[in-house]
Formats: C-alpha cells, sequence, structure tokens
C-alpha cells in the first residue's frame, strides 16, 4: 500500500507538471492588400475619363499634339495600373507565405498539446480510478485537505483549457488555408489582368508612335530633335563614365578583401538580365555610341529584372532623371566588372545590398529618356563600357 501511495503522489506530480507547462501561442498578420485593391479601382476609373478624352481628340487633326500629350498620360495610368497589380501579385504572395508560418508554428503548438495531453491520459492511469480520493481522504487535517482538493480541480480545468486551445488553434488552421486559397486564386487573377493591360500598353504605345510620326513630318524639325538628343546623351553618357573613373579611384587604395563587391570576384560570366525577353532594339557602339544596349519587346512593361552575377549595389537612383537613365541600379561584382540597368520603373535594391546572380532588383519601365518600356544593359570593366554580348554564359 505504501508503494502504491509514494507511485500516486509521482503521478500525481507528473500530471501537474504537465499541466501547467502549456502556454498559449500569439497571432500576427497584417496586409496592404485592400489599399493597392483600391488604388487599382482609383486608376480604372482615371483610365476610362481619359479614353473618353482621347475619343474627342482623335476625330481633331488640329489638336494632334494634345491628342499625343493624352495618349502618353494614359500610357502612364496603364503602367502604373501595371504596377500596382505587380505590388499586388508580391502583397499576396507574402500574405500567402506569412500564413503559411503562422500555420507551421500552430501545428508546433498543437503537436506540443496533444502530446501533453498524452501524457496527462498516462498520469491519470497510474494514479488509478481511486487514487485522488483516497489522496483527498487522506489529508492530515483541514487545511490540506483544501488544497489537495484544490490542485486536483485546477489539474481538472487545465486540461480543459487545453483541450479548447486545440480546438480554436484546429479552427485558426483551416480558416488560414481557406485564406491562403482565397490569396492564390487573387493571385491568378492579378496576373491575367496583368497580361490584358500588356496588350493595352502595347496598343497604346503602338497609337503614341504612329502619332507621333505624322507630328515630326518635318525632316529638319525631326533631325534637329535627333541631334539635341543625340548630344544630350554623349554629354551623359560622359559624366557616366567620370562617375565610374572616380569610383575606381576611390577604391583604389581601400578595397581589401573586395568590400566594394561584397567580398565576390566576378569572372565575367554574366546571366541575361531579362528573363523571357531577348529582342534587343539597340545595340552597343551604333551610331549614338550606345554604352550598352536595350532589350524589349511585347507586354515587357514591369517585368523583373534580374541580377547579371553576384555582387554589391554600389549605386541605386530611386527617383528623378538618372541623368536621363531614369531609375537605375549599379553593381560592383569584383575583378573590376561592374553592371548597370536603366530606365526602370521600380527598383527594390538600394545602394550598398549585397544581390545574388538571378536575384530580382527592379523591374522594367520607361524613366527617364526613353521613348517605350526596354532595359538599358550595360557591362564595364574598370569602369570602361564593353559589348555585353561578349560577356554571356
Amino acid at each position: 500500500m505504501a508503494g502504491k501511495g509514494r507511485r500516486s503522489v509521482l503521478a500525481l506530480a507528473l500530471a501537474v507538471i504537465i499541466a501547467f507547462s502549456w502556454v498559449p501561442s500569439g497571432v500576427q498578420a497584417s496586409s496592404t492588400i485592400n489599399q493597392l485593391q483600391q488604388k487599382q479601382s482609383q486608376l480604372k476609373k482615371q483610365q476610362e475619363a481619359t479614353a473618353a478624352k482621347l475619343k474627342q481628340l482623335k476625330a481633331d487633326k488640329a489638336k494632334q499634339q494634345e491628342y499625343k500629350s493624352t495618349l502618353d498620360t494614359q500610357v502612364q495610368t496603364v503602367q502604373s495600373q501595371i504596377d500596382t497589380l505587380n505590388d499586388q501579385v508580391a502583397a499576396l504572395d507574402a500574405d500567402i507565405k506569412e500564413k503559411e508560418s503562422q500555420i507551421a508554428e500552430k501545428q508546433k503548438s498543437i503537436d506540443a498539446n496533444i502530446e501533453q495531453l498524452k501524457q496527462r491520459v498516462r498520469a491519470i492511469y497510474l494514479l488509478g480510478e481511486s487514487s485522488q480520493l483516497e489522496m483527498i481522504l487522506g489529508a492530515q487535517d483541514v487545511t490540506d485537505f483544501l488544497d489537495k482538493t484544490e490542485l486536483v480541480r485546477s489539474i481538472s480545468q487545465h486540461d480543459q483549457q487545453v483541450i479548447q486551445t486545440l480546438k480554436t488553434d484546429m479552427a485558426s488552421i483551416k480558416t488560414q488555408k481557406e485564406q491562403i486559397e482565397q490569396n492564390r486564386q487573387s493571385v491568378a487573377q492579378a496576373k491575367k489582368e496583368l497580361d490584358t493591360k500588356n496588350s493595352e500598353l502595347s496598343g497604346l504605345l503602338a497609337e503614341s508612335s504612329r502619332v507621333l510620326t505624322e507630328i515630326s513630318a518635318n525632316v529638319v524639325s525631326t533631325n534637329s530633335e535627333n541631334n539635341r538628343l543625340a548630344a544630350e546623351r554623349k554629354k551623359v553618357d560622359a559624366e557616366v563614365d567620370q562617375w565610374y573613373k572616380e569610383y575606381y579611384a576611390s577604391i583604389k587604395d581601400n578595397n581589401k578583401d573586395n568590400q566594394a563587391s561584397g567580398g565576390y570576384v566576378s569572372k565575367g560570366q554574366f546571366a541575361w538580365p531579362l528573363p523571357g525577353y531577348t529582342k534587343i532594339t539597340a545595340y552597343w557602339g551604333d551610331n549614338r555610341g550606345h554604352k550598352g544596349i536595350d532589350i524589349a519587346g511585347s507586354g515587357v512593361y514591369g517585368k523583373p529584372i534580374v541580377a547579371a552575377d553576384n555582387g554589391k549595389v554600389i549605386l541605386a537612383v530611386q527617383s528623378g532623371w538618372g541623368g536621363g537613365y531614369g531609375l537605375c541600379a549599379y553593381i560592383d561584382h569584383g575583378g573590376g566588372y561592374s553592371t548597370r540597368y536603366g530606365h526602370m520603373s521600380k527598383i527594390i535594391v538600394k545602394t550598398g545590398d549585397v544581390v545574388k546572380k538571378g536575384q530580382t532588383i527592379g523591374y522594367v519601365g520607361s524613366t527617364g529618356d526613353s521613348t517605350g518600356p526596354h532595359l538599358h544593359f550595360e557591362i564595364r570593366v574598370n569602369g570602361v563600357a564593353q559589348n555585353p554580348m561578349k560577356w554571356f554564359s
């Protein structure tokens, strides 16, 4: 009987430890998906208003310049819609990832609580059917009797709390899985809308080009504008060359362990910077003295641009004209190699970031001195522009 009493006390102690080791887990979730959807709705209304104005202006040949300006406004609106859809897809993907992480954490809690309940059942079995009653009736005095009665009651209440928490967590996981499925459907719909918007954009750009040709029918005027743009580009390119010269001079004596490139030394084997698009609309060294290549194609606006090699972002122009190249990024790959990416609609890296080969750094746009969506891409060796087509692996 004494052995049974010791076993009962030991089993009850085990039950107490198991019962009161439970700690509830927290939940956190937030996103800007609704805001992005509201922005998309506003852009749609703006697009409809501009479309009505375009219809009126197109019929009036005397207002071709105004028609062209309105076309450009519509192009910008559609580009903003594409940007917003891309942001929406990214937000939905992030929300899916967050919910999957929360589900994984809840599952750990559920598994732990189930294991705890299993141990409690085992402890109850070890106690036997009448051991708790024997323990209470064997109290030394009234105080001891009340303490033991309260302990048994507390353990029972805690078991109920653990079971209720299990039910709540399981219901929460079910809800989150349903939300994930809804988000995946929203992502599919957003990508479908992206295809439609890219088609719209291609049509608008074609019409804009046609109108520009009509407006620029005067050959003398056109040549004058081309000469002006060529002179401006030459000036900008000279400034960029000087920037690179000063950059390499600044790190020459202070670049131990290739810190300027994030510790990486390139072997000169570069990946194509715009996956899925291979059409080159301007080559290196053309009659403008082009310093890189321009990559474009139907529906290219808003498509991801990737780092051509491992390295460190030495400059990310996040706003403004960017010397005619709009939003652009410069990456040092070590070994004297660097790359430049121009005319982006959005940059998602910042100066000082270390990036991996193939990592998305931004999206195709038409910022700066650009006649349409494309990527201006350069490869430089010790700051001197080289023909990029020689360096792709």
